[in-house]
């Protein structure tokens, strides 16, 4: 009797691993992106002053990523619940981003203040370095990894593996896992996941977007640079923004 207990409590415990192992292979992810706006601002400027009083410290703007297999496609997702203010020249881009993880490949359409581009290229290859260090994101244990991306960007990413698909917010890709986390220290930005949704995803879902005037990733680079060369710090600041 009591071996016939031990067999089955080993059943169960077999059983529930199982259950624990298992593993995402579509759905829905929102994140939170959250910019400080404040660390814009020049100290001892009279139109800083007063964006200091009219303006939250932080723009909160939500985003989506539908995932199925290795394919996913990130775009704006919901309006914040409450209206903000935003500092000129914060984020002035947003993005819509299809990327195919299996053939390495990303077709975005950029929103440059109601001028839209359509970029087409490989994915951003980025050297990752993977810690030891975890931290809860959205109900799952992620893994510390640092990149570095445009040279000289620093980018801290929390990714899990329960998630498969190897993908992430805006263009961060190349993670043994789903990137739920996503800190760049000098645009003072993070990309932060608060939910998944365990929703069926159908590929008339996951379609490239066609509004824009069609550039490689490297032309669209020239250009944006050439633009914004002339515009001092702003110039500088909005550079790495729209590139990403």
């Amino acid at each position: 009797m009591r071996s016939r207990l031990i067999i089955f409590t080993l059943l169960l415990l077999c059983s529930s691993l199982t259950q624990a192992q298992k593993f995402i292979a579509q759905g829905k992810i929102e994140y939170e992106r959250k910019v400080n706006q404040h660390s814009f601002l020049e100290e001892g400027n009279t139109w800083s002053e007063m964006m200091l009083k009219s303006t939250p410290k932080f723009h909160t703007a939500y985003y989506d990523l539908l995932f199925k297999d290795n394919t996913t496609l990130y775009r704006a997702g919901r309006e914040p619940d409450v209206r903000q203010n935003k500092v000129w020249g914060v984020f002035e881009c947003e993005n819509t981003v299809l990327t195919h993880l299996d053939s390495n490949t990303y077709v975005a359409q950029k929103d440059v203040r109601n001028d839209f581009f359509l970029v087409a290229d490989s994915v951003r290859k980025i050297d990752w370095k993977i810690s030891n260090e975890f931290r809860p994101i959205a109900g799952f244990n992620c893994r510390k990894a640092v990149g570095k991306i445009m040279d000289s960007i620093i980018v801290i990413a929390f990714y899990t593996d329960e998630i498969l698909p190897s993908g992430g917010p805006e263009s961060f890709t190349g993670l043994p896992g789903m990137i739920l986390g996503i800190a760049i220290p000098r645009m003072h930005a993070t990309w932060y996941a608060t939910k998944l949704e365990l929703a069926e995803i159908s590929d008339k879902e996951l379609t490239a977007p066609k509004r824009g005037k069609k550039n490689t990733s490297a032309a669209f680079g020239a250009q944006v640079k050439s633009t914004f060369k002339d515009w001092g710090e702003d110039g500088k600041r909005m550079i790495p923004q729209v590139l990403l």
